[in-house]
């Protein structure tokens, strides 16, 4: 009998509640083998390419259950020659298993372009926030390419009890002017319009973004639907990816101070 790989992440969460028998731990948060610092080591690999005004950039998210979908949109993604980095917008795991976040990775090392990827409510799970660090990084950081300033960072308000998620004053720093930044892009999981988004600092987020008139676009995951709106009737635009179960991404071209959208199935 065959299992889909969401099928064993669960048969392990549930048959190391009952025996210590297996080397693997829901409580494991890495090995030898995981890899390490993966927004970082992507990040060089990105500047080492030679920028040429059009940013194209394939925006997935919700990788957590539709495991066996990863090498069909890794495939597809590698037939496009003009992409120059994929965005993976959250929830990589379902349990925040260490095993769940390498599954990801098995076939996201096929990519031949770099990747990155922000974190979601799910990958908060267990140990999911430690693993989530060491593989990939901080929750909130930022990188600049081709003069867009693309802002990773945490907005999973509901598995904190703080009540500073997402960090509006880290925001607010990383949208200051800089001689190297035309425009920016905020990247995070959950969008400040979903319940799961705190909603004391809704309006706060979305005031901080609309009086920027540099923010392009602000691109997010977790609904596992395309939306593609102006939900504050302001002057920004929302995009959310779709899942990998719905096996489609967009393909987001930036250019000109604008953002153009193509969706791909695969």
């Amino acid at each position: 009998m065959k299992f889909s790989k969401y099928t064993l992440a669960f048969l392990f969460l549930v048959l190391t509640g009952c025996s210590n028998q297996l080397e693997f731990s829901p409580n494991q948060s890495f090995d030898e083998d995981s890899p390490k610092d993966l927004n970082r080591k992507n990040l060089m690999s990105l500047t080492r390419s030679i920028p040429d005004d059009t940013i194209v950039i394939a925006f997935v998210g919700d990788s957590q259950r539709f495991y066996d979908n990863l090498d069909g949109f890794v495939r597809k993604a590698n037939s496009i020659e003009e992409i120059d980095f994929v965005l993976l917008a959250g929830d990589i795991s379902d349990f925040g298993l260490l095993q769940e976040f390498e599954w990801v990775y098995e076939s996201f090392s096929k990519l031949n372009k770099p990747f990155f990827g922000v974190v979601g409510n799910h990958d908060l799970q267990a140990q999911g926030e430690e693993v989530f660090r060491k593989m990939f990084g901080e929750l909130n950081e930022s990188f600049v390419y081709d003069s867009v300033k693309f802002i990773l960072h945490n907005t999973n308000s509901r598995e904190y009890l703080e009540k500073n998620v997402p960090d509006l004053e880290w925001l607010e720093n990383e949208l200051k002017p800089s001689p190297d930044v035309k425009h920016f892009v905020t990247v995070s999981h959950v969008p400040p319009f979903d319940n799961d988004f705190n909603p004391d600092l809704v309006d706060p987020y979305a005031t901080m973004l609309r009086d920027n008139q540099r923010v392009l676009t602000s691109l997010h995951g977790h609904v596992h639907q395309h939306r593609d709106f102006f939900p504050f009737g302001d002057n920004i635009r929302y995009l959310t990816s779709y899942s990998f179960d719905q096996r489609s991404f967009l393909l987001l071209k930036i250019a000109n101070g604008e953002v153009f959208k193509t969706i791909i199935d695969y």
